[in-house]
């Protein structure tokens, strides 16, 4: 059986387009900040995207409908590089960020977009793509798009490798994720109360910057992985500075895992799993305790896979399962969201310019409060993108708390 080419869209991929909506656009972003260097020009910058888009299919596939109708996957002879690549004046970079997120990806042009930030004294590159294209694993592939490298071959893993299929899982592989996603569920119904997300569609964003041999020796001395490490601080900050100047008991951690242990794949492979972090618990050693518990449930039962997109389900109009997504979200109910991501580009330079920090951002999809930390070479980056309805000021909040307990750790 021939393997699925990059813009044949499997249930998995669907799942994004199923979730996306008026106010809460399903795409992540990618910032990138410029060292020292001569200013990048817009006019070079679109280039070297133009050059880049025609080696690669990925980069000219978009998507008519998908909300009320099935989507039709379009894949464009021509990509207007104009529309896709473009600059901004900023004075505050976080609420450029911010704006940008806020926007919905125009259909159906190829489904992301490249825009250049340029202010009196620094630069920055911040590139957006919706997630039904690609996850943040195999986001790597758009690093392609600007890379400073003459051999692109380390890109194909994600840029031209099978678009993931869950497939058919053994039943009862996948009936004990779902009785251990159940008892999940049920273990974290007391005693919340954290904000929900609201329809207004606006957006925050702060970063928090470490060192990562900082961070290593700072989960070292705690006996715990940097994983474990960087869950825990989080934890710890909600509990020490609650939204609501009222701590909660549980705090419902929707956390994406990875289908593909191999990490070689195209388009979506990212699952979900409910992590329970105490939300009353300031101390960072019992944060890690929880946080190792819940880690290792969630890899010994598999949890991710209990609200996979398979490929043998029913065959289901698009409106109804377009329902049943949201309803299924509805019930699940997460507080925030929290992903610990390896890096998996190599690329440390854009057209001559050096790249001193990457930070990723992840879509609002049923929370109001998303961390997303990208573990990459020397420096790892937490990305805070939150309703500001919802949790007024709270990115930047967190990102100041944060630095306490990671620095007292």
């Amino acid at each position: 059986m021939t393997a699925p080419g990059v813009a044949e869209f499997g249930p998995t991929d669907f799942t994004f387009l199923h979730t996306d909506g008026p106010g809460a656009p399903s795409h992540w972003g990618m910032l990138l900040e410029l060292g020292d260097g001569d200013p990048l020009t817009l006019d070079a910058v679109r280039a070297r995207a133009a050059e880049r888009i025609a080696g690669y299919e990925l980069f000219r596939i978009g998507v008519r409908g998908g909300r009320d109708d099935a989507p039709e996957i379009v894949v464009a002879d021509d990509v207007d590089v104009a529309a896709h690549v473009t600059e901004e004046r900023f004075d505050d970079v976080h609420a450029s960020v911010a704006a940008i997120l806020e926007q919905p990806l125009p259909q159906p042009n190829p489904y992301w977009r490249l825009t250049l930030l340029t202010s009196t004294d620094s630069q920055y590159l911040l590139l957006t793509v919706h997630h039904s294209l690609s996850d943040g694993i195999a986001g790597a592939a758009f690093a392609a798009l600007l890379a400073d490298s003459d051999d692109l071959s380390s890109f194909d893993r994600f840029a031209t490798s099978p678009r993931f299929r869950v497939g058919a899982p053994d039943e009862d592989r996948l009936a004990a994720a779902r009785a251990a996603f159940e008892q999940q569920w049920a273990d974290g119904v007391e005693g919340r109360g954290w904000p929900t997300l609201t329809d207004g569609g606006r957006r925050e964003t702060a970063v928090f910057s470490a060192s990562t041999r900082d961070l290593r020796r700072a989960a070292r001395a705690h006996e715990a992985s940097v994983h474990e490490f960087l869950v825990a601080a989080i934890g710890s900050a909600l509990s020490i500075a609650p939204p609501t100047g009222t701590t909660a008991r549980n705090i419902r951690v929707n956390l994406p895992v990875t289908l593909d242990p191999s990490f070689r794949h195209t388009g979506n492979a990212v699952a979900v799993a409910l992590l329970n972090l105490p939300g009353e618990v300031s101390d960072l050693d019992a944060q890690i305790a929880r946080a190792r518990d819940e880690l290792k449930l969630i890899e010994e039962r598999d949890l991710g896979l209990a609200l996979a997109a398979t490929d043998d389900g029913p065959d289901i109009a698009w409106a109804d399962m377009r329902q049943i997504v949201a309803s299924s979200m509805e019930r699940m109910s997460p507080d925030v969201h929290i992903g610990i991501n390896p890096g998996f580009t190599q690329v440390r330079s854009v057209l001559g310019r050096p790249i001193t920090r990457l930070t990723a951002f992840s879509p609002l999809i049923g929370y109001s409060l998303s961390v997303t930390g990208l573990i990459l070479g020397a420096r790892t980056t937490l990305g805070v993108i939150a309703d500001p309805d919802a949790l007024p000021g709270y990115a930047a909040r967190l990102v100041e708390v944060l630095g306490e307990v990671i620095g007292q750790a």
